[in-house]
C-alpha cells in the first residue's frame, strides 16, 4: 500500500487519504520543507532553554553567593566581584587585586501531573488483535517525575584597580545560559523530549573607567563606566523518541514502531557589554548594565536508532535516513538589561532593588539543517522538516535584597524575587516547563582581613499548565502525544564563593 496521511480531530473518526511515497520528497528551502517524520523537532524545542529548566527561559541568573543570598539584587552595589556580571562598572570601587572563585549547585525536582482528559484524537492503527481500528491518542494520562540530576555551574572573577590612573581591569568566567531536563523513556511526552541539556561558558574581559576620579568630584559622587567583550562557548545534548505509529495501518508487523533521535554539538559566539555605576556616598547608588545578544551556532553529530518494528519501517519507507549525520542550527541568545537602585543611608545596612530584562523576541523559531540534505550522492529528504515555532517574548525579573553587618566579621542577607517567563502558552513545551517563578533567598558572609567567604541559598518555586497543540500530529501524520497537564518545579540553589584581596 502506498504511504498515506491520517486526518483525525476532536469528535470525529480518522479519515485516511492515500498519497504516493514520492510525496515524501521535499520541495522548497531546507528549513521549510516537510518530511516523513518530525524526528528532532520536538527535542530542539528544548532550546527555548538554567540547568534546572528555571523560569526566565534558559537563563541562569545566579553568579555568586553574595548575589544568591540577596535574590540577585546586585546591580547597584559595588562590594563584591560578582559585579563583573551584574554591573562591571562597579569594579572601580574594589581596591587592588581581587580574586573570587565559587560554585552554585542546582537541585531541581520537576513533576508532571497529567490532564487526564477524555481522548479527543484518534489515529488509524491496529488493536490488540491486529485489526485496523481507530486508536485513542494519549495526550496526557499518566503522571511522571523528571529524573533527579544536580548541576554545578561555576564562576571565576578577577579584577585589578589602577586607582591613581582611574582605570580598573576585570575578567569574569561564568555560565549565564543553560538547561537540563531529563524525562523517563516511556513517559507521555517522549515524542516531544526525553533529554534537553545546554551548557554555556562566557569569558568576559572588562575595562572600567573612574570618571569621578578623572573629573575630581569623587567625594560628592562616584561615577564609573565600563565596556567588555564576551566570548561564548555553548554545547547542547538533545534527545526524543520518534513516533512511527502512522505506518501501522500499512504493515501489520510494525506495531509499536518507534525510534530515537540524539543530537550533540557545540559552537562559539561573540558579544559585548556596557555598564554605568553612580553612587552618592552613604546615601544611595544606582547601576545600569546591558549585554548584547548573539547567535550561538551549534553543530555536531545527530544519531538515529530504531526498535525492531521501527527498523522494518526504516527499511521499507525511510531508507534514506542514515545512522549518523551532522546537524546544525542557531540558538539566539537575548539582549539583557539590568537596572538597580541601592539605599546606603543606614550604617551597616544595604537595601537593594533590581529590575532585569531579557529580550527573547529574537527566539522565534528553531530551524535544523542536516548535512545529508545537501549531499547529492545520498540525500535524506525524510529528515527535512519545518521550523519549530517558539515566538518568545521579553522575560523580566524584579528583586529585593538586603544585607546587614550583624558583627564585625559576619553579615546576614535575605531577598525575594519574581521572574516572569518568556514562553507563550501556545508554544509551551515539557522540555522547558517555564512559568512565573518565586525566589526566596538567605545568605551569610564571613570576612577576616583579606579573606572573605560567602554562602547563599535560594528556593525557587513555579508551576505552569500546558494546554496546547505542541506534540500533536507531526508532518507525516504520526499521532505523537501532547503531554498536556501541570508541570511543577521546586529548585534548591546553594552557592559558595571565596574571595581574596591581594
Amino acid at each position: 500500500m502506498a504511504a498515506g496521511r491520517l486526518l483525525a480531530g476532536p469528535g470525529r473518526r480518522g479519515t485516511f487519504f492515500s498519497m504516493p511515497k514520492t510525496t515524501l520528497v521535499p520541495v522548497g528551502g531546507p528549513c521549510r520543507r516537510r518530511g516523513s517524520a518530525a524526528l528532532l523537532l520536538a527535542a530542539l524545542a528544548s532550546l527555548g532553554l538554567a540547568p534546572v529548566a528555571r523560569a526566565g527561559g534558559f537563563l541562569i541568573y545566579e553568579h555568586g553567593a553574595v548575589a544568591t543570598g540577596m535574590a540577585d539584587a546586585r546591580t547597584a552595589l559595588a562590594d563584591d566581584l560578582s559585579a563583573l556580571y551584574f554591573n562591571p562598572a562597579a569594579i572601580t570601587e574594589l581596591p587592588g587585586l581581587q580574586l573570587e572563585l565559587g560554585v552554585t549547585g542546582f537541585l531541581p525536582y520537576v513533576s508532571y501531573r497529567a490532564a487526564r482528559k477524555t481522548p479527543d484524537r484518534t489515529y488509524l492503527g491496529r488493536d490488540a488483535g491486529g485489526n485496523l481500528a481507530q486508536i485513542p491518542i494519549n495526550d496526557g494520562q499518566n503522571d511522571a517525575q523528571a529524573k533527579l540530576r544536580g548541576f554545578a555551574p561555576f564562576h571565576l572573577y578577577a579584577s585589578y584597580n589602577f586607582e591613581p590612573q582611574g582605570v580598573a581591569l576585570g575578567l569574569g568566567v561564568n555560565n549565564p545560559f543553560g538547561l537540563g531536563t531529563y524525562w523517563p523513556q516511556e513517559w507521555d511526552g517522549r515524542f516531544i523530549t526525553t533529554e534537553s541539556e545546554l551548557a554555556t561558558f562566557f569569558i568576559q574581559p572588562t575595562v572600567a573607567l573612574d570618571i569621578a576620579r578623572w573629573a575630581g568630584f569623587r567625594e560628592r559622587l562616584k561615577l564609573s563606566v565600563a565596556a567588555g567583550y564576551d566570548l561564548a562557548y555553548g554545547s547542547a545534548r538533545l534527545a526524543n523518541r520518534i513516533d512511527l505509529r502512522f505506518f501501522e495501518a500499512f504493515y501489520p508487523d510494525v506495531r509499536g514502531a518507534e525510534g530515537e533521535a540524539r543530537l550533540r554539538g557545540d559552537g562559539l559566539a561573540h558579544g559585548f557589554n556596557l555598564a554605568l555605576y553612580a553612587e552618592f556616598p552613604r546615601i544611595m547608588a544606582l547601576g545600569i548594565s546591558a549585554r548584547s545578544g548573539t547567535d550561538l551556532p551549534i553543530s555536531g553529530p545527530a544519531e538515529f536508532f530504531f526498535n525492531t518494528a521501527g527498523e522494518r519501517v526504516r527499511e521499507r519507507m525511510l531508507s534514506d535516513i542514515p545512522s549518523e549525520t551532522k546537524a546544525r542550527f542557531s540558538l539566539p541568545l537575548p539582549w539583557q538589561l539590568n537596572l538597580g537602585l541601592a539605599f546606603l543611608g543606614v550604617e551597616r545596612l544595604k537595601v537593594a532593588a533590581d529590575l532585569f530584562f531579557a529580550f527573547f523576541e529574537t527566539f522565534d523559531e528553531i530551524c535544523v539543517t542536516f548535512d545529508c540534505q545537501e549531499d547529492a550522492r545520498r540525500p535524506c529528504p525524510s529528515l527535512t522538516q519545518p521550523p519549530q515555532e517558539k515566538n518568545y517574548h521579553t522575560s523580566w525579573q524584579w528583586s529585593l535584597g538586603a544585607e546587614y553587618q550583624a558583627f564585625e566579621r559576619i553579615s546576614a542577607r535575605a531577598g525575594f524575587a519574581m521572574s516572569m517567563s518568556p514562553v507563550p502558552a501556545k508554544t509551551l513545551s515539557p522540555d522547558l516547563p517555564d512559568g512565573t517563578q518565586k525566589n526566596i533567598s538567605l545568605g551569610a558572609g564571613y570576612r577576616s582581613g583579606r579573606f572573605k567567604a560567602d554562602l547563599g541559598y535560594m528556593l525557587g518555586l513555579w508551576s505552569v499548565t500546558k494546554d496546547n497543540d505542541v506534540g500533536g500530529f507531526d508532518s507525516a501524520g504520526n499521532p505523537q502525544g501532547k503531554a498536556n497537564g501541570t508541570y511543577t518545579t521546586v529548585a534548591h540553589i546553594l552557592a559558595l564563593s571565596v574571595s581574596f584581596n591581594l
